[in-house]
C-alpha cells in the first residue's frame, strides 16, 4: 500500500483529504468564551485597532543575538511593552474562530508565534510568557522533535506535552521540508514548492512526484500531532516563507484551514494567508517593535 494512504489510515479524529468531515472549529468555537475578550487590557482611550489581529514571530532565544536570535532579557521587554501599550494577548485558536465565525476578539489583539520548535522556548520563553500570563503558539519542524542536536537542541515532546497542558499550542512547519534540497541544476532551493534532485535516479522529480511528496509530508506531520497532542486543527506555517497557490489548494484539500507567511500586515480575518511581524531580531528592541505595530493603528 503507497505510503500516503497508509498515512490516511493511520490518522485519527475524522481528518480526511476530501474535507466532508464537520469542521472542528464548530464545536470549538461554540464551546469557547473567548477569555482574552472578557477582560481586555484595554480601556477607550488606548485602542489600536479593533476586529483585527497582529502576529508576531520569533525563533530562538539566547543569550548570545543573531540573525534570528534575541536575548530572554530582550523578549521580557516586548512582553512588558505589549501589556503596557494594552495589547491582547490571545490564543491562535481564538484567531481562528474569529477568522470562521466572527466571533469576538478583544481591541488591540496579538498573537505570538515562534517558528522551529528549539528547546528555547521551553527553557527560555516559556517561563516568561507564564509570568505575564500570556500564551504562544510554536510551529513545529516535526521531525527534529526528540532529535539530539548539541548545538542547537530541539523541543522533546515530553516538554511539548507539558507546555500543551499549559494553553500553549503546536502546530506544522511540515514534518521534514525546511533544510533546501539541490534542484536539477544544483541550486538550493525550498523543498516545499520546487522540484528536487533524484541523485539515485539521476532526474529531476516530476511535478506529480513533488505533489506526492508534499502530501505525505504533511501528513505524517498531522499523524504526529493528532496523536501525541490531540490537535483539532490543522495549520502550517510556510518553512522559510516560501510557498505557491499549489501548496496552498493542496493542503487545504487535506484539512488545513489557516496559512502563516512571513509577509507582514495586519489580518482582518478575510484571509486565509495569515501576516506576521518579524520581532525576534537582534535590531527589534521594545521601542522598534511597538513602532512597527503602531503602523496599523486605527487612523
Amino acid at each position: 500500500m503507497p505510503v500516503y494512504f497508509m498515512l490516511m489510515l493511520l490518522l485519527t479524529g475524522g481528518w480526511t483529504q476530501t474535507g466532508h468531515q464537520a469542521n472542528p472549529l464548530d464545536s470549538y468555537c461554540s464551546a469557547s468564551k473567548m477569555s482574552s475578550a472578557s477582560t481586555p487590557n484595554t480601556d477607550a482611550t488606548s485602542i489600536h485597532y479593533k476586529n483585527k489581529a497582529l502576529f508576531l514571530t520569533y525563533h530562538h532565544l539566547d543569550d548570545q543575538e543573531s540573525f534570528i536570535t534575541i536575548t530572554p532579557a530582550k523578549f521580557k521587554q516586548h512582553l512588558q511593552a505589549l501589556k503596557d501599550k494594552h495589547y491582547n494577548v490571545v490564543s491562535i485558536e481564538d484567531y481562528a474562530c474569529f477568522h470562521a465565525y466572527r466571533t469576538p476578539l478583544p481591541p488591540n489583539a496579538v498573537v505570538i508565534t515562534f517558528d522551529d520548535g528549539y528547546r528555547s522556548f521551553y527553557d527560555k520563553a516559556y517561563p516568561l510568557l507564564k509570568q505575564v500570563g500570556y500564551t504562544a503558539t510554536n510551529f513545529l519542524i516535526l521531525s527534529d522533535v526528540d532529535s539530539d542536536n548539541p548545538s542547537l537542541p530541539f523541543l522533546t515532546w515530553s516538554q511539548i506535552i507539558e507546555m500543551r497542558r499549559d494553553g500553549f499550542s503546536f502546530y506544522s512547519h511540515t514534518y521534514d521540508l525546511h533544510q533546501k534540497k539541490r534542484d536539477e541544476s544544483g541550486n538550493l532551493v525550498p523543498p516545499l514548492t520546487n522540484r528536487i534532485w533524484l541523485s539515485k535516479e539521476k532526474r529531476s522529480e516530476t511535478e506529480e512526484e513533488r505533489k506526492q511528496r508534499v502530501r505525505e509530508d504533511l501528513l505524517l506531520g498531522e499523524l504526529f500531532l493528532k496523536t501525541k497532542l490531540h490537535n483539532q486543527f490543522s495549520f502550517l506555517c510556510f518553512p522559510l516563507g516560501e510557498y505557491n497557490q499549489s501548496v496552498v489548494e493542496e493542503a487545504t484539500r487535506q484539512g488545513f484551514s489557516l496559512f502563516f507567511t512571513t509577509k507582514e500586515d495586519i489580518n482582518t480575518g478575510n484571509n486565509e494567508e495569515i501576516s506576521r511581524i518579524s520581532a525576534g531580531m537582534p535590531y527589534v528592541s521594545s521601542d522598534i517593535l511597538l513602532k512597527k505595530m503602531q503602523l496599523y493603528d486605527q487612523k
